[in-house]
């Protein structure tokens, strides 16, 4: 189970009693179900997570990265096209529902403070293979050397990656990852240290998915979550939408 989407809104200043805040986060664990089965035809699970202070919602999708994949992606050109698609669901996963989640929490478009599409999983699939692709077309123009050390960053971009990928999904990738230019991804070489940029709010929310962290200095000075609950997605009848539409932005957004 993997991260596959993830609407992230931040409203302020927002000020609502517990029970207000509750019955928005129930209504917004509604909207992401329907969503998340219109968008992925189910078979995921979505977690809704409120915060306390100026309102920070997080809806977020978890499931199959290869149930998610829109055809094939046994070879390199379907996963490059695959890794798109799931992109665009994730950026209409979260259009979807933070419309919905604004318009119920009735606040004026100037209160949105922040509001995010990020696609988690697939996003991070997608920047590593535009940079193998691009690794692959500069060959005969770096030095052995560079080659290596760029071959030694992009393994550590990719065991980040693969880390919270099942052993089926790794195992799907990896014959995937074999380019005619390079050597394959268990011959690259291990760096000392990782020479990527590891987004930090990526890497905590992966960690409070289904468990709460043990308490560090940091946890005293985050803010108190105040809803939180985990569905299931039911399997859609006729599976997911066949015709995505074109996204727009929220008129609450725009």
């Amino acid at each position: 189970m993997t991260e596959l989407a993830q609407a992230y809104t931040h409203l302020k200043p927002y000020s609502a009693s517990r029970r207000d805040i509750q019955s928005l986060g129930r209504y917004a664990k509604r909207v992401a179900i329907r969503t998340a089965a219109d968008i992925y035809g189910g078979e995921v699970e979505i977690e809704v997570q409120i915060e306390e202070g100026s309102l920070v919602d997080r809806i977020t999708v978890i499931g199959s990265l290869l149930l998610a994949a829109h055809g094939h992606i046994a070879d390199y050109k379907g996963f490059k096209e695959s890794v798109v698609d799931m992109c665009d669901d994730a950026r209409e996963f979260a259009i979807d529902v933070c419309a919905p989640f604004i318009k119920k929490a009735g606040v004026p478009k100037e209160d949105v403070y922040r509001f995010e599409r990020r696609l988690k999983t697939p996003g991070k699939l997608y920047r590593f293979s535009k940079r193998l692709e691009k690794l692959e077309h500069s060959v005969g123009e770096l030095s052995p050397h560079d080659v290596q050390k760029e071959l030694g960053s992009l393994r550590a971009e990719l065991d980040f990656i693969t880390e919270h990928l099942s052993p089926q999904e790794r195992q799907a990738l990896d014959p995937i990852l074999n380019r005619p230019e390079l050597p394959p991804p268990k011959e690259w070489p291990i760096p000392e240290e990782p020479k990527f940029a590891v987004r930090k709010e990526d890497d905590l929310q992966q960690a409070l998915l289904f468990s709460e962290p043990e308490p560090t200095a940091l946890d005293r000075h985050r803010p108190r979550i105040v809803f939180r609950e985990v569905a299931k997605v039911p399997r859609r009848k006729g599976g997911r939408r066949n015709n995505p539409r074109k996204l727009e932005q929220p008129k609450l957004l725009s």
